[in-house]
């Protein structure tokens, strides 16, 4: 997720997810695999983090960042239970 803003105006956050299959968005927007950085505007109070795998959601959460700016996110993705908010939810044994 590209997004051009300046140093003062805007929020960079990291996303870490060790399963390098998943697929994260945040805002619905593609962000990457593995270790990804983020930048939004500073003003902004919260992103949703969602995890996909094979096209289906498989995990989503809302994260407060305001004032957290260079933070590291890690997405731990319980491997026994897969969730999400969304109408598309997968469940595993």
């Amino acid at each position: 997720m590209a997004t051009l803003l300046s140093c003062s105006s805007s929020t960079t956050i990291s996303l870490l997810c060790d399963e390098r299959q998943v697929e994260m968005y945040v805002d619905d927007e593609y962000a990457g695999r593995g270790l990804v950085q983020v930048t939004v505007p500073r003003d902004k109070k919260r992103i949703k983090v969602s995890c996909r795998e094979n096209g289906l959601e498989i995990y989503s959460r809302t994260y407060y960042i305001k004032g957290k700016d260079q933070q590291l996110i890690e997405l731990s993705i319980p491997k026994d239970y897969r969730y999400s908010s969304s109408p598309n939810i997968i469940k595993s044994k």
